[in-house]
């Protein structure tokens, strides 16, 4: 395969000049702050890049990879920058990224066929926003980082939370896709790909939806997709467990996946309980009271909640080593009663708590997320996704790592907490989340939520720590890969290509080299 050329600073500024010829100066970002920030994420840095390009159009974007494939120059789509798995970093100076901030519309909204077709830029936030105005929503309608996180991005990266209980992960509800190749070919998949017809069914032939799902950016650029959509649940509410068993815990989880008797389900630590149970001041805001207690569907109902919330405080987060939270949605208040009543029929060995949680979720699905720890540490998340027969075993060992590990993490004080959540017909996401001193990024300092201001602190450069976190979730990595585990959001530190045997590794270097015969998609994601 071929691989982008070294550019030098004549021939940079060369490009620099046909990328403007070719889509405009308002398209071509070149100010060296904004590449940095643009080239980071959580965790990671790239090299910086010729410039970051904002296409406004399918047809934008189709010149720009045309214009790349025949001068080497890698692209990097980089959707809303939330991401922790070094998944659109450039390599080199050779490269551009691509920003989809003006390639944002929702193009049509179908309540009658089911389906919404929608830009790759617009955010999971957004999307919902328009689709509420007609009583609709996607089935998969996002993860938590849905203000920020970009649809192109949540489906090339792979995404859970928000219908996941139902739908499972996001790829599940995607009809359609419309992709750029690395030759600057436009293709569209399901029924979208045929003359006369919209993308109205995936299933149309072999699923060539299911290839562009997941495989970050590396196979084609997606410009846009077409969503299932569905009406908004008339009723909302949630409950909540402590568990001191790791077992019963995830037997829970599991028979509550199995039965789909939750549109989301999540489970964590203690330490990840109260770090995302709300701001201390939550009983004193009466707005945000009112939207938790308004999901309950009448002002009988919310008022009541209120007061439980605010009467239970902080407190059930004392005395457990997990909690475990379901988000129920009723068609009626039979279908409710009954969800309720077999969730709870499955919570052996846990003990209800207030449902403080999972309402807090849904009455603001899509919050202003901190990038740090609030006191300011520096914090990675990385996962598996479990099947359901492995993960005892797996908490087993991770426990047991570690315990062999402590030594070092508290030498350097790093912490690791623990997010748990189910995804229909698929299994559990098993989330350990790293904290430590360090000192901020770019990434950081532009994405800290202003609601940190006053409380979250500076630490200098911790190299030493960093290496640690480094080694710690390569370890991990390897730990969850003898159990079986598989991954959303490959990027490049989860191993994918390498795990491939077979036809299957054939198929997969055959898929890329067709559809990016030059390598300037993404090069490294996926291990490709």
């Amino acid at each position: 395969m071929n691989v982008p050329v070294v550019s030098t600073e004549n021939s940079m500024l060369a490009h620099v000049s046909a990328l403007v010829e070719l889509l405009g100066s308002d398209a071509v970002e070149t100010r060296t702050e904004e590449l940095r920030f643009a080239s980071q994420d959580l965790f990671f840095e790239g090299a910086l890049p010729i410039a970051v390009v904002s296409p406004g159009s399918t047809q934008d974007v189709a010149a720009t990879a045309k214009w790349c494939h025949h001068n080497r120059i890698a692209m990097y789509p980089r959707g809303g920058g939330m991401s922790y798995t070094d998944a659109f970093q450039p390599r080199g100076e050779s490269s551009i990224i691509i920003d989809f901030s003006k390639l944002a519309k929702v193009r049509s909204i179908s309540a009658e066929d089911g389906d919404v077709v929608v830009e790759a830029g617009c955010t999971w936030a957004a999307l919902d926003q328009a689709l509420a105005k007609h009583g609709m929503r996607a089935r998969f309608w996002g993860p938590m980082s849905g203000g920020t996180a970009t649809i192109g991005g949540g489906l090339s990266q792979g995404s859970v939370t928000f219908g996941s209980g139902q739908a499972g992960a996001s790829a599940n509800t995607v009809k359609s896709f419309e992709v750029v190749t690395g030759t600057g070919e436009v293709l569209r998949t399901g029924s979208d790909g045929s003359e006369g017809t919209s993308g109205f069914n995936r299933n149309f032939g072999p699923d060539l939806t299911g290839i562009f799902a997941n495989d970050a950016g590396a196979l084609g650029i997606k410009t846009a997709v077409t969503l299932e959509i569905e009406p908004r649940p008339p009723l909302v509410n949630g409950l909540s467990f402590a568990f001191n068993d790791f077992g019963q815990l995830s037997d829970m989880l599991r028979e509550v996946r199995l039965r789909r008797l939750a549109s989301e389900f999540l489970a964590m630590d203690a330490d990840v309980a109260r770090q995302n149970a709300g701001p201390a001041n939550l009983v004193k805001d009466v707005k945000e009271m009112w939207r938790i207690g308004m999901a309950a569907g009448s002002v009988t109902g919310a008022v009541s909640r209120m007061v439980r919330v605010a009467m239970a405080g902080r407190r059930f987060l004392d005395g457990a080593s997990y909690t475990a939270h379901f988000m129920v949605e009723g068609r009626d208040k039979d279908d409710m009663r009954s969800r309720m009543r077999a969730i709870k029929a499955l919570s052996k060995g846990g003990r209800e708590i207030v449902n403080t949680v999972p309402l807090a979720t849904r009455s603001t699905p899509f919050p202003e997320l901190p990038v740090t720890h609030p006191d300011g540490r520096r914090m990675l998340p990385i996962h598996g996704v479990m099947a359901d027969s492995r993960i005892k075993a797996f908490h087993a060992d991770y426990l047991a790592f570690k315990e062999r590990r402590k030594p070092q993490m508290e030498e350097h004080q790093v912490t690791v907490a623990e997010f748990f959540a189910g995804i229909a017909g698929i299994g559990t996401l098993y989330e350990p989340v790293f904290y430590w001193p360090d000192s901020q990024m770019l990434y950081h300092q532009r994405l800290t939520p202003t609601y940190l201001d006053g409380i979250a602190q500076e630490y200098p450069a911790n190299e030493e720590a960093r290496k640690l976190v480094r080694e710690l979730v390569e370890e991990i990595i390897t730990l969850m890969r003898e159990h079986g585990s598989t991954h959303f959001q490959i990027g490049r530190i989860y191993p994918y290509a390498s795990t491939r045997k077979g036809e299957a590794e054939a198929l997969v270097k055959d898929l890329k080299q067709r559809l990016d015969p030059a390598g300037i998609l993404n090069p490294g994601a996926l291990g490709l």
